[in-house]
């Protein structure tokens, strides 16, 4: 005993001499306990966590986002076409009207005229044969057979003279012309008179043969034989008339060449060629005309035996026709179904041919956006649109592409094409001008096996996710699969979870807040196939890390949008991925203990529930984390 106490007082005389001493070894013990109080605290803090979501059916859709304008799908200015005093305006700015509805009027009074003047004309075309008209035309037609007799009489009667004057002159040996004197005109001279004498001589041919044939044929003869012996004379009359010409011609020359030859006849001559001459051409002339007469009577009293020729009844048609297109151009209408959005003229106004009568705007209303590149590649004719408006709240609208640009339009290096959506919905408060910010679904899957893209990791090439057991889950919160746990509550930490009793699933509540129940129940595990509803809320559970062991599962991935994955085979709907593996705080981890309390090691770690919180009714600290949900 006095050993002891001789210690303690040469220890406390020790600490008197040695103060300085003695504190700082007293603060290098209590700061030592310290740190190796909060490393112990770190280390039950960092333990690994788990963020799981169930794979579900669901539908997967791939969009592309847009912002652009409203634009109406028509805009067009109704020009007159004709000129006229403006009668009537039948709409009002604002107005909703069909294809085809009157829009105002230009006074039509020339151009109805013209148009009933074509009708009487067609009329008249295709009305049948009166008698009187029949009669008057027979006569006409007997009227000038009998006038080209009288011109062929007349020829006749003319071509005595002519034919013996031209026969004196080129082979009377006193004629101008005559063979005997030829020798003393030019080589020029020569030929002129050798072509008159040619002329000459197929007239006479020709003249003794008609003359003949008129001898025979009188007025009453039948029309065919009048028509023969007109050709015929006309025939002779145009040979007559050469050889009258070409002797004038010769006479002419050497009159005009060789003025000493014959100098005396020379003046007769050329006198008595120019009256023979014109005689023949009016001669002709007359027969012509003459016949040609005959030709239109003739064809005037057929056409209305058999009625009117095609063509001049297509003629008369075409007439009409043109006269109503006219007609209608007076009446301005509506060219589609629209609104009208201006009418910059008035009543008793004066139109011109390019006059603005009103402006309509097409009822479609069409949203136009830029895409870049990638994004129009995925875009095509006919695909689905959401469109919202940034004027209007609430207003959800459908639409429709409905046109895609095919070059591209290049701005700063930047390559965009445009893309024009027809909008579904109608409503009065979408207006040309309006911003709108559109989504149009590129591909849509449904009735797909889905996961958190973030579930899903790769190994050489090919894709898994980790699966966890929901029965393993179950079993760590000490809730046998498919077991009825009465009415129990387990306490984890500070966070109470109740259960329902279920003859085949245990449900666990929502989250409520730190310190309270998960009630409602919304979540459940299968007592055999594992079963997890596709949304679970988010909630925090610590376990065993040992028990909870992620398994690999090798999948084939199908399509993803921005959050999910579509899995064609691998899963099933209602197991369990880990979408997220991280080191945090886990629920059952304990502040960092202050000096004293490292000084009484798991007394105070037990007094701020950080060791000590139950898991089914044991005192141990967990060693993992899983989170269900989000």
């Amino acid at each position: 005993m006095k050993k002891h106490r001789s210690f303690f007082a040469k220890a406390k005389t020790g600490i008197a001499a040695h103060k300085t001493l003695t504190t700082v070894i007293v603060l290098a013990i209590l700061i030592g306990g310290y740190e190796i109080a909060r490393a112990k605290a770190t280390a039950a803090s960092n333990v690994p966590e788990y963020t799981l979501s169930a794979a579900r059916l669901g539908m997967l859709q791939q969009t592309v986002s847009g912002t652009g304008q409203v634009s109406a799908s028509n805009q067009t200015d109704i020009q007159s076409q004709v000129s006229g005093t403006i009668e009537s305006i039948n709409v009002s700015v604002g107005q909703a009207v069909a294809k085809g509805q009157l829009i105002a009027t230009i006074d039509p009074t020339n151009a109805l005229n013209s148009l009933e003047t074509a009708k009487l004309s067609l009329a008249k075309l295709t009305e049948p044969a009166k008698e009187t008209d029949l009669s008057n035309a027979k006569n006409d037609q007997m009227k000038s057979y009998g006038d080209a007799y009288n011109a062929v009489s007349s020829a006749y009667l003319d071509l005595p003279a002519i034919m013996s004057g031209l026969n004196d002159l080129l082979y009377n040996p006193d004629g101008f012309l005559a063979d005997q004197h030829k020798t003393y005109l030019s080589a020029s001279a020569q030929s002129y008179r050798n072509q008159a004498g040619d002329a000459y001589d197929a007239a006479v041919a020709q003249y003794a043969l008609t003359i003949q044939e008129f001898k025979t044929i009188d007025r009453t003869s039948a029309t065919s034989s009048i028509n023969q012996l007109i050709t015929d004379t006309y025939k002779t009359m145009q040979l007559v008339s050469d050889a009258a010409n070409k002797a004038q011609t010769a006479v002419a020359y050497i009159i005009t060449n060789q003025p000493d030859y014959d100098a005396k006849g020379a003046s007769s001559a050329n006198t008595s060629v120019i009256s023979w001459a014109n005689q023949a051409n009016n001669d002709t002339s007359s027969i012509l005309s003459a016949q040609n007469s005959i030709v239109s009577a003739t064809n005037s009293l057929n056409n209305l035996v058999a009625g009117p020729d095609s063509y001049d009844l297509q003629s008369a048609q075409t007439s009409v026709a043109q006269a109503e297109r006219t007609y209608a151009e007076y009446f301005i209408r509506a060219p589609y179904d629209g609104i009208i959005g201006r009418i910059p003229v008035s009543v008793y106004g004066q139109a011109g041919g390019s006059t603005v009568i009103a402006t309509i705007i097409g009822q479609q209303k069409i949203a136009s956006i830029s895409l870049n590149e990638v994004d129009a590649a995925k875009v095509a004719v006919g695909q689905n649109v959401n469109i919202t408006f940034d004027a209007i709240d609430g207003l959800e609208a459908t639409g429709t592409v409905s046109e895609v640009d095919q070059v591209g339009t290049v701005t700063q290096g930047v390559v965009s094409y445009g893309v024009k959506i027809a909008i579904n919905t109608q409503d009065p408060r979408i207006k040309p001008g309006m911003s709108v910010n559109t989504t149009i679904i590129t591909k849509q899957d449904d009735n797909v096996v889905l996961v958190p893209s973030s579930a899903i990791k790769t190994q050489g090439g090919r894709s898994y996710v980790q699966v966890v057991s929901p029965s393993a889950i179950a079993s760590q919160l000490n809730f046998p699969a498919g077991a009825g746990t009465a009415s129990t509550t387990r306490r984890f930490g500070n966070r109470a979870f109740a259960t329902s009793t279920n003859a085949t699933s245990t449900d666990y509540g929502a989250q409520t807040g730190p310190g309270q129940a998960f009630a409602s129940s919304t979540r459940s595990f299968g007592s055999t196939t594992g079963n997890f509803a596709a949304r679970a809320s988010s909630m925090t559970l610590t376990v065993p890390a040992s028990s909870v062991t992620p398994q690999n599962v090798f999948i084939t991935t199908g399509d993803s949008d921005d959050t999910n994955t579509a899995i064609v085979s691998g899963l099933t709907p209602g197991q369990l991925v880990v979408t997220r593996t991280s080191t945090g705080s886990a629920a059952s981890s304990a502040s960092a203990p202050s000096l004293l309390q490292s000084l009484g090691g798991n007394r105070g770690a037990a007094a701020n529930g950080g060791a000590n919180r139950n898991f089914g009714g044991g005192g141990a600290r967990p060693a993992g984390t899983v989170r269900i949900g989000g």
